[in-house]
């Protein structure tokens, strides 16, 4: 009995040893395992970091000027101080001809008209006299500019010709004035389109959908959804 004793003993002596074995080589694994995690964290982090940086070092370089600095109210008050102006600012150069042609052609017939108008308002006005207004003569020798040539008119044509030419000299300033003014309102309207998605993902598709009313109640269905950005 003493022998079987001490035999156990023994044995419980052995597997005490191997667990303080096993637990201390658990735990220096581990702490290996700790160490080279860490290790690996240390290494990778800087990376990382790095690869943040430049991601949006990128996403900043690919992010267009003209959607945060392009400002449609300049573009607006550069075609108002000077025609065309706004144009160039929208760095839209080529349609700085059309608006150049729009105020050349309304200031030539503004010269056109206006010169002929004078060529009748000079008979007219010396026709009578300045300080009692009262009528001189019936006729008057007037230089129609068209056919180059000098004729004797009645004081009604000439007045008719006075007018006529006077209407259409006042309707050409208004013009100008028109023309002015569509040069602004482009010039702001491309500017903002400037900064308008114009993206081609216009996505068509079908989304469920349900509603209800007092009538039919509940009902389940589908809607047919087009997305603009």
């Amino acid at each position: 009995m003493k022998k079987l004793g001490i035999i156990i003993g023994l044995l419980w002596l052995g597997i005490g040893a191997l667990g303080v074995k096993a637990q201390q080589i658990t735990t220096d694994s581990l702490a290996k395992r700790l160490s080279k995690i860490a290790a690996v964290a240390d290494t990778i982090r800087p990376d990382t970091l790095q690869t943040k940086t430049l991601k949006s070092a990128v996403a900043k370089a690919e992010t267009p000027k003209s959607t945060t600095k392009h400002s449609p109210r300049k573009a607006a008050l550069y075609s108002l101080v000077a025609p065309g102006l706004g144009q160039a600012y929208n760095k839209q150069y080529w349609k700085m001809p059309f608006v150049y042609a729009g105020f050349g052609t309304v200031i030539f017939f503004i010269k056109y008209y206006d010169i002929r108008y004078k060529d009748f308002l000079g008979p007219y006005v010396a026709s009578y006299n300045p300080e009692t207004g009262a009528q001189l003569r019936t006729e008057a020798e007037v230089y129609l500019r068209g056919q180059k040539i000098t004729r004797t008119l009645t004081l009604d044509r000439i007045t008719q010709g006075k007018e006529f030419y006077r209407r259409y000299r006042d309707l050409n300033y208004i013009l100008l004035t028109a023309v002015w003014a569509l040069n602004v309102v482009e010039a702001n309207v491309a500017a903002h389109l400037k900064t308008f998605d114009m993206s081609e993902d216009i996505s068509l598709r079908f989304q469920p959908d349900a509603s209800y009313n007092q009538f039919t109640g509940g009902v389940v269905g589908a809607k047919l959804v087009i997305g603009i950005k």
